[in-house]
């Protein structure tokens, strides 16, 4: 009987942290894909294949976000649970009947070993894929697709060079008086102008063709008789590398996975050691941190049943938020001052651990919330200087009679 008691307290407390959890991710991933979204709009507007490439680029860099979602989520899942529990009487009930309450929140302490995994495999394999997967998906949209992104009678940057169209017609293919400017070595330009042009794209890159304009070449600025003009019938600029296959993975340490970032000597092509090593022990914190959410949550959820305090949700909130700003800092701090990331980063994530297993402890041991414990405990310390001025009183208006 026990047992089944048991097992249905673990359920039901599952049930109470998992909804919150799944609304939290869902509405997080909703909000920060929101801000993403205008920027992606910008790359893939004019492309016929417009919506699939949206979803691409949203799901490549889902993984970025759900590295600190998964936490978050799990620490606010954990404390909706605990304080429902609480505020209901139901975690002074199981007490009455001899359940502790490290015995009536447990499961939410294997969900916790069960986040670290999960995030140790978002932050060590899916991030760093996805990240090289959104790169490479817009680098072919900056540069093999660059003509979706011209507008009437606008500058265009491509590479070295500057495109300006005056009219591009609605199949967003061909175009209307159209300039091309590029510098050339010793402060020479190269100047090509047409009234007619098209994209056409080829298995090997993309083109744009231009027919009957004009081509100007101006070798030495200095000298006006180093001109040279000529005009065509049709031309060919090669433009972009996107139709080619995109750079291997390892630009920075953003694209190493996990076991790169833990072999020594790995190296990324624009990433230094020092920066190697903040990105390790950066994700191993992260991930690691849900093995102690859970016992944080509950030892901020719990209060009491007669009073609901709001500031109390407010400061559970504001710790995890503190923290991961901790966390970030710590990060930048080894990158900027080069000092080894290892040390602050591990000694926030020390102090965080061994307070959430303090706290869990006392809310374990002593009945009553954290809250309760710590006005008693300063009553305590008061009450004990308030007694010590009270003789120390007395002894001094005896002294004269003594």
């Amino acid at each position: 009987m026990g047992a089944a008691i048991i097992k249905r307290i673990d359920q039901y407390v599952l049930r109470e942290t998992l909804t919150p959890i799944i609304a939290t991710i869902l509405t997080g991933l909703l909000v920060l894909s929101a801000a993403r979204l205008v920027m992606i709009f910008d790359l893939v507007i004019g492309n016929e294949d417009g919506l699939t490439i949206v979803a691409r680029l949203l799901a490549a860099f889902v993984p970025h976000y759900l590295s600190f979602m998964l936490p978050f989520a799990l620490y606010f899942g954990s404390y909706m649970a605990a304080r429902q529990l609480s505020l209901y009487s139901e975690v002074a009930i199981l007490q009455a009947t001899g359940t502790s309450i490290a015995r009536v929140f447990a499961s939410l302490l294997v969900l916790g070993v069960v986040f670290t995994i999960l995030n140790t495999l978002v932050v060590g394999w899916f991030e760093p894929l996805g990240r090289y997967a959104y790169r490479g998906l817009t680098h072919r949209l900056i540069n093999a697709d660059f003509y979706l992104k011209a507008r009437d009678s606008t500058f265009m940057k491509i590479g070295d060079r500057t495109l300006f169209v005056e009219k591009i017609n609605p199949d967003r293919h061909s175009f209307v008086n159209v300039m091309i400017f590029e510098p050339l070595e010793n402060g020479g330009s190269l100047t090509i102008t047409a009234p007619t042009g098209a994209v056409v794209k080829t298995p090997q890159q993309m083109k744009l063709w231009l027919f009957d304009g004009t081509r100007k070449i101006i070798g030495d600025p200095k000298d006006l008789n180093a001109v040279q003009s000529m005009t065509f019938a049709a031309l060919d600029i090669p433009f972009g590398d996107g139709l080619e296959p995109f750079r291997p993975r390892g630009k920075d340490e953003m694209e190493l996975l996990l076991p790169e970032l833990l072999t020594p000597g790995s190296r990324a092509a624009n990433a230094t050691a020092q920066e190697i090593q903040v990105q390790l022990h950066k994700k191993l914190v992260i991930a690691f941190s849900a093995l102690f959410l859970p016992m944080l949550a509950v030892s901020l959820a719990i209060q009491s049943s007669r009073r609901k305090n709001f500031y109390q949700t407010v400061f559970a909130l504001l710790v995890v938020i503190l923290y991961h700003q901790l966390v970030e800092a710590a990060a930048d701090t080894g990158e900027k001052f080069n000092v080894n990331p290892a040390y602050p980063l591990w000694l926030i994530f020390a102090t965080y651990s061994v307070l959430s297993v303090l706290l869990f402890y006392v809310v374990t041991a002593r009945p009553g919330s954290i809250w309760d414990n710590f006005s008693q405990l300063l009553d305590g310390l008061l009450g004990g200087l308030r007694g010590r001025r009270g003789q120390a009183g007395v002894k001094i208006a005896q002294a004269p009679g003594a």
